[in-house]
């Protein structure tokens, strides 16, 4: 498989949303105007750069509904998370906070998306460096400045994922979709079968091999556990959790669409309509 560069630069045109990939300021304005609808609460975490890191919530939650989180933009070229976020804000309505307590983080890695590169502006890798020592979050030297800026709000992330999370990836070299899931079974359930059916309504599955070491069957490289934030939240007792991983190769709009179509498919499972 070929490789690529932290700091190769990628950008797609949207005509969703008229403008490139790495429009940051167009990206924020459009996501302030959602949240600002939808009425949603925002926790500042930190800064990196001249970019702040916010955390959204559900305006009111409520004691006994699902918990759920969706995460994006940890790698700065993954593009469509961010927007498809921005894409599915857009579709919701206020009845979406009667069935779920939903918690988002829009974009972790600011300063990779405002350049298309997968690390930060430190040459770090967000989603790696995420552990347990003796059952507590700890930070390694694989930790980067958005990653120990997370793991400093760990207790805040365990209680909003309690019921699941799902963080949207991409794959630059892919022409196909694939997902990492992980469920408490031996084999990949509904949960982890209706977020592959997602995607793979926009892209052809990933054939049986393998992918950055990992085995992928029938579109699901299934429990995997490493230092990344999903995996981490999974450890951490997150009952189900997912990383969906759209084709970079493909048109930027219809993976903006795949990933709105992920986070409305993960919330089905995770928090039923009319239950």
């Amino acid at each position: 498989m070929a490789s690529r560069s932290p700091f190769e630069s990628f950008q797609w045109k949207s005509n969703i949303f008229d403008c490139e990939s790495t429009d940051i300021d167009s990206f924020y304005l459009q996501l302030a105007q959602e949240t600002r609808r939808l009425g949603l609460t925002s926790k500042k975490l930190g800064e990196v750069g001249d970019y702040p890191i916010h955390l959204y919530q559900s305006p009111a939650p409520k004691a006994g509904l699902p918990s759920v989180l969706i995460s994006a933009g940890f790698h700065g070229e993954e593009a469509a998370g961010p927007w498809g976020l921005v894409h599915f804000l857009s579709e919701a309505g206020s009845e979406l906070f009667e069935r779920v307590n939903l918690t988002l983080l829009p974009l972790v890695n600011p300063t990779g998306f405002r350049k298309g590169h997968r690390f930060n502006k430190f040459g770090e890798n967000p989603n790696r460096g995420f552990v347990l020592e003796n059952g507590k979050p700890k930070a390694n030297s694989d930790t980067s400045v958005e990653g120990k800026m997370l793991l400093e709000h760990s207790q805040l992330l365990l209680a909003a994922s309690r019921d699941g999370i799902l963080t949207c990836h991409e794959d630059v070299l892919q022409q196909q979709t694939y997902v990492y899931s992980f469920e408490p079974s031996q084999v990949p359930g509904r949960f982890s079968l209706g977020l592959r059916d997602a995607l793979t309504q926009y892209f052809p599955q990933a054939v049986d091999d393998a992918i950055d070491g990992c085995p992928v069957k029938d579109g699901i490289i299934f429990n995997h556990f490493d230092t990344s934030f999903e995996a981490f939240l999974v450890r951490s007792g997150a009952k189900l959790g997912a990383c969906s991983e759209t084709p970079g190769l493909q048109n930027f709009d219809q993976r903006i669409l795949a990933n709105s179509a992920v986070m409305t498919a993960f919330l089905n499972v995770c928090a039923p309509a009319g239950e």
